[in-house]
């Protein structure tokens, strides 16, 4: 016969079981959790920030004239078309242009100038300058520019170049200008050799046409 359990330590307890009436019924939260800055709040929040950054603003504009007008004034400065002049550096291999040419431009005044274009004037021709622009001269230097120069419609392109011109637009800390430059005798040569070689053909000429007689009653 088994020994009845003893409430001794060492001895085996069961489950508690709750007691009668002590349950406690769930409770659910239908509010709306507390927010942690209002909209009056979060209001005036923006409008501490939009005038700091204003404060910021108009602080920093003051500190740059300020600066600007301490600073040294700039030197003598010519304009572009007064420190700089160009040379016609011969041709280059053409690849797909018609001519392709070396500019080179000295700069010869105190300040840096920037070169920020070259076209021409003649009609049916292109230009293309290889690599970027602008490009900056630094005083007293020199760079050279590749021109590819390209016939683009035969009618209307010249058939002499009898003293080309081409437009480059320069800018230093003076101005900005355009200076049409004349290149010389070998520059003219080379262009008048190009453009004969690519419109000569007689499909890439029009035809001129002789005008027309009206007939006349014979008497």
């Amino acid at each position: 016969m088994s020994a009845e359990p003893t409430g001794e330590p060492g001895g085996f307890l069961g489950p508690v079981e709750p007691g009668e009436g002590t349950w406690t019924q769930l409770r659910l939260y239908t509010e709306q959790p507390p927010r942690l800055l209002s909209g009056r709040v979060k209001a005036l929040l923006a409008a501490v920030l939009i005038l700091l950054a204003l404060l910021l603003t108009v602080r920093h504009a003051i500190n740059r004239s300020a600066a600007a007008a301490s600073s040294a004034p700039l030197p003598n400065v010519p304009f572009p078309s007064q420190s700089v002049r160009f040379e016609y550096g011969g041709r280059l291999p053409a690849w797909e242009d018609s001519l392709a040419l070396s500019l080179t431009v000295h700069n010869t005044g105190p300040a840096p100038v920037d070169v920020l274009g070259v076209s021409q004037g003649y009609r049916g021709l292109s230009v293309v300058v290889s690599g970027w622009l602008p490009q900056t001269v630094p005083p007293g230097q020199t760079i050279s520019l590749r021109v590819g120069l390209r016939v683009t419609d035969c009618p209307t392109a010249p058939a002499d170049a009898a003293q080309p011109e081409l437009d480059v637009t320069l800018r230093n800390a003076r101005g900005m200008q355009t200076v049409s430059q004349i290149l010389g005798d070998a520059y003219a040569r080379d262009l008048s050799v190009a453009l004969h070689a690519t419109c000569d053909a007689p499909d890439n000429r029009t035809p001129t046409t002789s005008p027309t007689i009206a007939d006349t009653a014979v008497r």
